[in-house]
C-alpha cells in the first residue's frame, strides 16, 4: 500500500566518503584529516573506507575531482555578456570564501600547496582541474573579446591561465590576511584594469 510514496534515493556509501572527504581535507588540510575523521563525517564504519579507497591519498584525488566539478560557470553562448558571467563566477567564489571567515582558501590551492611535491596523482589530478578552470576562463575571455567587451587583445589562453593562477594567489593571501582586500584587488585589477 506504499508504491505511492516516492522512493528518495539514498546516497552511496562511496559518494556518502567522497563528501565528506571533501570537507574534511578542505577545513583541515590533508595531514589534518585522517581517515577515522572523514568516516566519521560521512556516518560510516571506518572499514567502509577501505572498501571503497585503497588509500587516503586515493580519496584525494575523488575530492579534488569533486570539487572541480562543482563550478557550473556558464561557458555557452546564451548566459549574458561573458565578462558577466566570468565575474559572477569568481563572485560566487568570494561569496563563499567570505562564508567561511577566509578560513579555507581553495581546495585546490591548498592541495596543491601541501602535496604537489608528494603525490604524482594528486598533482595529475590538480594540474588537469586547473587546466580544465583555465580553460573555460579563456573561452568566456575569447567570446569578450570577439563581441568587444573588452580591450584585452592578449592571447585568450594565457589570460584564462593568468586569471585562474591570480585567483589562487588572492585567495591564499586572503586566507592569511583572514580579509577579503586581497580578493578585492584581484577584482579591480583583473576587472577594471585588465579587462577593461
Amino acid at each position: 500500500m506504499t508504491s505511492h510514496i516516492d522512493l528518495v534515493a539514498r546516497p552511496s556509501t562511496k559518494a556518502q566518503i567522497i563528501d565528506a572527504g571533501l570537507a574534511e581535507l578542505h577545513a583541515r588540510g590533508y595531514s589534518g584529516s585522517s581517515v577515522e575523521d572523514i568516516t566519521r563525517a560521512a556516518g560510516v564504519p571506518k572499514g567502509s573506507f577501505y572498501n571503497h579507497f585503497s588509500s587516503k591519498e586515493e580519496l584525494a584525488v575523488e575530492a579534488v575531482r569533486r570539487y572541480s566539478g562543482m563550478a557550473g560557470w556558464v561557458a555557452g553562448p546564451d548566459g549574458g555578456p561573458a565578462l558577466a558571467r566570468l565575474r559572477n563566477g569568481f563572485e560566487a567564489l568570494h561569496a563563499v570564501l567570505r562564508g567561511h571567515q577566509f578560513s579555507r582558501g581553495c581546495l585546490l590551492g591548498n592541495m596543491a600547496n601541501e602535496l604537489a611535491d608528494h603525490s604524482d596523482g594528486v598533482r595529475a589530478e590538480l594540474a588537469e582541474s586547473l587546466d580544465q578552470w583555465s580553460a573555460t576562463v579563456a573561452v568566456l575571455v575569447a567570446e569578450a573579446q570577439r563581441n568587444n567587451e573588452t580591450a584585452a587583445t592578449g592571447d585568450a589562453y594565457r589570460l584564462g591561465r593568468f586569471i585562474v593562477n591570480s585567483w589562487e594567489g588572492a585567495v591564499t593571501r586572503s586566507r592569511v590576511a583572514r580579509n577579503d582586500e586581497p580578493v578585492e584587488d584581484f577584482f579591480v585589477t583583473i576587472f577594471d584594469l585588465l579587462l577593461a
